[in-house]
């Protein structure tokens, strides 16, 4: 995805050669970004979706997916050794299960199904799934059932894809039962990291998550709003920008 941000199209041989992979795992993961409508194939490669474009011409959604894939990066980066991590199901847990993606040497568990299947089909990482009920779009499993299966684990670190965060109302969600699941990672985590594109900073959505002071970390974007970045911090949350 970095690639395709910066030049607009990548070649199968290229990403092979350059990312240390078998081809034939490249033409699998492309058609998986494509059908997720990230890019478009083409004949020995993809191109961004809508065609190569420098990024000054890109559209907005377009330039939210390249931001998406550096902030996703950047969380991943956060993730040393042959770590436990927890990652939510959110407007950035596909991205971040993509970077998750390259590595060999972790366990995630997800209540994201989607995230799950991918993650599961690299042969170095171990991938569970909490109970649960699916929700209406089968996106994610939440409700009593994840909180129980939940309980009974331990992480290194949660990445926690919110839909907003502020100072006054902290990290928050859209849906109750994806905030409750989410408590529960949080709850079970050594350190939790927060993971939202900069449009979502700044922003009070419908139900809280948890205040400022359980997170550890928010990583966002590069064109977060500094007036509200710099309101975070002065609240006592580190920020990082990707």
């Amino acid at each position: 995805m970095e690639r395709l941000a910066s030049d607009g199209t990548v070649a199968v041989s290229a990403l092979s050669e350059g990312l240390g992979v078998s081809e034939a795992s490249v033409r699998r993961d492309l058609s998986l970004l494509e059908a997720q409508q990230w890019l478009s194939r083409t004949h020995g490669g993809a191109v961004a979706r809508g065609g190569p474009a420098d990024a000054s011409r890109r559209a907005p959604a377009e330039e939210r997916q390249a931001y998406a894939a550096k902030i996703a990066q950047v969380a991943a980066e956060r993730v040393t050794g042959a770590a436990r991590i927890a990652l939510t199901g959110g407007p950035l847990a596909a991205p971040i299960g993509r970077a998750l993606a390259q590595r060999d040497d972790i366990t995630v568990v997800t209540n994201a199904l989607q995230v799950a299947y991918e993650l599961s089909l690299r042969s170095g990482i171990t991938v569970v799934v909490p109970g649960g009920t699916a929700n209406g779009n089968g996106s994610v499993v939440a409700g009593p059932l994840t909180d129980m299966s939940l309980r009974e684990l331990r992480f290194d670190v949660a990445l926690v894809a919110g839909d907003g965060i502020s100072a006054e109302a902290g990290l928050t969600a859209d849906h109750e039962a994806v905030a409750y699941a989410a408590r529960s990672f949080i709850a079970s985590a050594g350190r939790a990291i927060a993971v939202l594109d900069a449009p979502a900073v700044g922003r009070t959505t419908f139900t809280r998550i948890c205040p400022l002071e359980r997170l550890d970390e928010l990583v966002t974007a590069e064109d977060v709003d500094q007036a509200t970045a710099r309101g975070l911090a002065a609240a006592g949350l580190r920020v990082t920008v990707g």
